[in-house]
């Protein structure tokens, strides 16, 4: 099969070490170089949190700076603590965010001492033990990385269903050599120098804390809070917490890569400006007692490169709704056993779309031409599990669309819906987009991750409803108010 145009592109940002144009990372891509491509890619590499742009210098064409490029040879400060150094052990957790690739889980980082890579050890701990060394994942979602950590937390959190246990096991990075030779004590740092962005290699070195200079700190600490101030008002919310810390690296550049810099979490736990705010479902960096605001736009179309006339139309219709999404829609039918693609297009489009109409022809002829692509290799019996969880999350996928437009449709904005539910909605959705990729396309054959997206699509289902009815309830007054505010504001009833 040939490679999509978005992977081509990865192959480019995870390799690309200095600084590019938009015009370099065209012609890699065999693309054109235009306005429109350009705008394009662009778009793309901002949507997705790939690369940065740097300021605009006179005479020079645009450059930008891949998060493979800004972090690579670049050193991330570690303060282990007093059960940690006793164990003589290191947890990973969350604390090389935003160093390393954020698709590497913290058991998939490797570390090395000089040129001798440390083994794992694993160890018991309770949730008051570990939970703060995940805190930049976010506490939604810690129990889910310590789950994948090894076969005995899966068992442990799919039993309490993700609840706290009283205790599970983390693969910790074993440290006795380091620690007891080079006189690891309290208060000293670990520097982990990142060599390898793609596979998350770090080169482990001592910091003594009698090198730290107290002013120097203060001020890598004030760095920190400006500049995720002005990540907050340049990209916002963002996709995680890790995407806004990265941006507010590079824009503060060599005055964020201090040697005399702390932990994240723990300048940030004991910042006065900055904290851990909640986020619909999820948390986010923000000003300490402020709401993270809403976009201030419905907005859950997917943003690719298109490379057909097919994939544009998707675009053009503002559908949630990618290249493997849309093999999901087609292998969902065949689980089905509908003969045509009717019913497909049905829950693929849930909703009557008159602008940029012609774009749905397009959509048609690709569901019937693929429909009989995937008909000949398709094995019912062979996916009769994943074939019930992937109907489930078609369903939701479609009614999610199909109630978001509808929102759009009002002409309600985003941040008058209560309970922050345009942000629950968006993040449903992205959950959900997410779950039907890895479901049809796994980057492991690992049997637990079904059980663990039956748990994330009957979790989601009663989210939606909860929300759904939420914001069903307060429609009708929010229309209301609406047309009060169009009326008074209307021309003609100045006049």
């Amino acid at each position: 099969m040939k490679q999509s145009p978005e992977d081509s592109l990865l192959d480019f940002i995870f390799d690309q070490l200095d600084p590019f144009t938009i015009p370099e990372l065209l012609r890699f891509l065999g693309e054109s170089v235009t306005a429109a491509t350009c705008r394009s890619a662009e778009q793309y590499l901002e949507h997705n949190h790939l690369a940065y742009e740097f300021p605009d210098e006179p005479g020079f064409e645009k450059e930008w700076i891949s998060r493979a490029g800004l972090f690579t040879d670049r050193s991330v400060l570690i303060v282990p603590g007093k059960d940690e150094i006793a164990a003589g052990v290191f947890i990973p957790g969350s604390r090389c965010v935003p160093f390393c690739n954020p698709s590497l889980l913290p058991h998939e980082l490797t570390f090395y001492l000089g040129d001798q890579e440390l083994p794992r050890k694993q160890i018991r701990v309770t949730p008051e033990d570990a939970y703060k060394q995940y805190d930049l994942f976010g506490e939604e979602y810690i129990p889910q990385y310590l789950s994948l950590d090894n076969e005995e937390n899966a068992a442990i959190f799919s039993s309490t269903e993700y609840e706290d246990p009283d205790f599970f096991y983390i693969n910790a990075v074993d440290m006795g050599d380091f620690y007891w030779k080079s006189g690891f004590k309290p208060g000293d740092r670990i520097a982990a120098t990142l060599v390898d962005w793609v596979e998350g290699i770090f080169i482990l070195d001592l910091v003594s804390a009698s090198t730290i200079v107290p002013e120097r700190e203060a001020k890598w600490k004030a760095a920190l809070e400006r500049n995720l101030a002005s990540s907050f008002k340049n990209i916002g919310a963002a996709g995680s917490m890790d995407e806004q810390l990265a941006y507010a690296y590079f824009l503060g550049g060599d005055s964020m890569f201090s040697l005399h810099a702390t932990e994240v979490s723990h300048a940030l736990r004991n910042s006065s400006v900055i904290a851990f705010e909640p986020y619909g479902v999820e948390t986010r960096l923000w000003f300490k007692d402020q709401t993270v605001p809403p976009p201030d736009r419905w907005t859950i179309s997917m943003v690719s490169l298109p490379a057909s006339l097919f994939e544009e139309a998707l675009v053009q219709l503002g559908l949630p709704v990618s290249i493997r999404v849309f093999d999901s829609y087609v292998l969902d039918s065949l689980y089905r056993r509908e003969t045509d693609c009717s019913l497909l297009l049905d829950r693929l489009i849930p909703v009557r779309l008159t602008d940029n109409a012609f774009c749905i022809p397009v959509i048609e002829r690709a569901a019937a031409s693929r429909l009989k692509e995937l008909q000949k290799t398709y094995n019912i019996f062979a996916d009769n599990e994943t074939g019930r969880l992937r109907t489930r999350f078609i369903a939701l996928h479609s009614e999610l669309t199909r109630f978001i437009f509808m929102l759009r449709d009002t002409g309600l904005l985003p941040g008058t819906m209560p309970e922050q539910g345009a942000v629950i909605l968006a993040q449903i959705m992205a959950h959900t987009i997410s779950a039907l990729e890895n479901l049809d396309f796994p980057v492991s054959d690992n049997p637990g991750d079904i059980d663990n997206l039956w748990l994330s699509v009957e979790g989601m289902e009663e989210s939606f409803f909860e929300i759904k009815t939420v914001i069903n309830e307060a429609l009708p007054e929010l229309l209301k108010q609406r047309f009060t505010i169009v009326k008074k504001e209307s021309p003609d009833e100045r006049v």
